[in-house]
């Protein structure tokens, strides 16, 4: 039997602090610039001060936590260069998910997509943001999952959490939300169809039309705070 090189308990408590540290910097209650002090957040949390500075550790892996000597973990800057650096990869490496995808999803899978672009309508409807972004997630999730590329899944998890501050503000974006509805269904489409190579370019303009439109929209704000 493999020696467990760390105990369950242990690791339960490293998640709890993961993502709940996270969930703060995703939500703005952690802002770009702030100071993480692992004793402070382990007595919020309740935990021990280990499982937070590994949870720190791995928020510095995504791009949420930049950790400098002799100042520690603080929240990453969100930075025009960094949108486009993480968009241009994703849409590389979601596109090769997708590509790897197209042969091996099931029916059920397929009856899902579906369904999930359905919910996507629905949400985009009502402007229940919560409700699109969840729906997102599960719906890039189900991609990566039959792509069985367990290492590239890593990455791309990685990937989406340091881009979910983008993703706050690319919902807001006028007509955005039916844009990302339309660029799913191009998507699911393909792979309905088993064209690998056309959903992998569906799967690329995604985000490349997300980066685009982000950088402009951040470019916007910076000179409507000159004004």
């Amino acid at each position: 039997m493999e020696r467990i090189s760390m105990p369950e308990k242990y690791r339960t408590m490293q998640e709890i602090a993961y993502g709940a540290i996270r969930d703060g910097i995703l939500a703005g209650r952690h802002c770009p610039g702030q100071r993480l002090i692992a004793d402070d957040l382990a007595k919020e949390l309740g935990v021990s001060r280990m499982p937070v500075r590994e949870a720190l550790h791995r928020l510095e892996a995504a791009g949420l936590v930049t950790i400098a000597p002799h100042r520690g973990a603080v929240v990453s800057e969100l930075s025009e260069n960094e949108c486009a650096e993480i968009y241009h990869i994703r849409a590389v490496l979601d596109g090769l998910a997708t590509r790897l995808a197209a042969s091996s999803l099931s029916e059920a899978d397929h009856t899902r997509l579906a369904g999930l672009l359905q919910e996507m309508d629905a949400a985009v409807a009502a402007q229940d943001l919560d409700r699109i972004l969840r729906v997102n997630r599960e719906f890039h999730t189900l991609i990566w999952d039959a792509a069985h590329a367990p290492r590239l899944r890593e990455l791309l998890e990685n990937l989406y959490d340091a881009s979910q501050r983008f993703r706050n503000i690319s919902v807001l974006i006028p007509g955005r939300l039916d844009q990302i509805t339309q660029e799913h269904r191009l998507i699911a489409e393909a792979l309905a169809r088993g064209d690998a190579t056309a959903a992998e370019r569906a799967a690329n303009e995604h985000h490349e039309g997300t980066a685009r439109r982000l950088l402009a929209s951040i470019d916007g704000r910076r000179e409507h705070a000159q004004e």
